[in-house]
């Protein structure tokens, strides 16, 4: 009987970063300009094949952290509305669509369709009319569920609301022009904070 025992050959090192950037955006509805701070944290690593470089190692292990940082800041969003007239943007609103495809009527039809065949379990006559309608009802809460997903549109509804929590998260107007004049390019994007080796493995 051979027993395999397992013998490293290297070590993986993990790091990660946090960062911030500031998204900048246009309002397509009333093309008031306004920017966000993203706050972001993202992981690299890398192999040390044969234990040869572990300080090198590491430090490409950040340096890939902080490459996945960049491209995460350019590819998230998040749904800030703007303080202006309370518009999420084209993103956002998709964002937020996602979020809200699954709703608690589509949870309720669901358990009311399954929990429908329970009464079949009992010998009592004519209880498959009671099935029958509970199944309806859940396959028509489903259904509901589904018509009330499809249909919303984060825009709707009173905008005062959205336009204080575009306030609340966002700069615009004096103080995004003072933000951009106070802030270097380098500033304005992503700003690699600290950091940390995880370990290797």
């Amino acid at each position: 009987m051979h027993i395999p025992i397992p013998i490293p050959i290297g070590a993986k090192h993990i790091a990660a970063v946090q960062g911030a950037v500031w998204k900048f955006v246009s309002c397509a509805h009333c093309q008031q300009r306004y920017a966000y701070l993203l706050a972001l944290e993202a992981t690299g690593e890398d192999h040390d094949l044969l234990f040869l470089d572990g300080e090198g190692s590491a430090e490409r292990a950040r340096a890939k952290a902080e490459e996945n940082l960049l491209q995460k800041s350019r590819n998230v969003v998040l749904p800030v509305p703007c303080p202006n007239c309370g518009s999420y943007q084209d993103d956002m609103s998709r964002k937020l669509k996602d979020g809200a495809s699954i709703n608690p009527l589509q949870i309720a039809g669901v358990v009311i369709g399954a929990l429908s065949f329970i009464p079949l379990a009992f010998g009592i006559p004519y209880i498959w009319i009671l099935t029958i309608v509970l199944a309806v009802t859940g396959l028509a809460l489903l259904v509901y569920g589904y018509v009330v997903a499809f249909r919303f549109d984060p825009n709707t509804g009173d905008p005062e609301p959205r336009k204080a929590l575009g306030r609340r998260h966002a700069v615009w107007g004096e103080q995004l022009a003072e933000l951009l004049a106070t802030s270097s390019n380098a500033e304005l994007g992503v700003a690699a904070d600290g950091g940390r080796d995880l370990g290797s493995s």
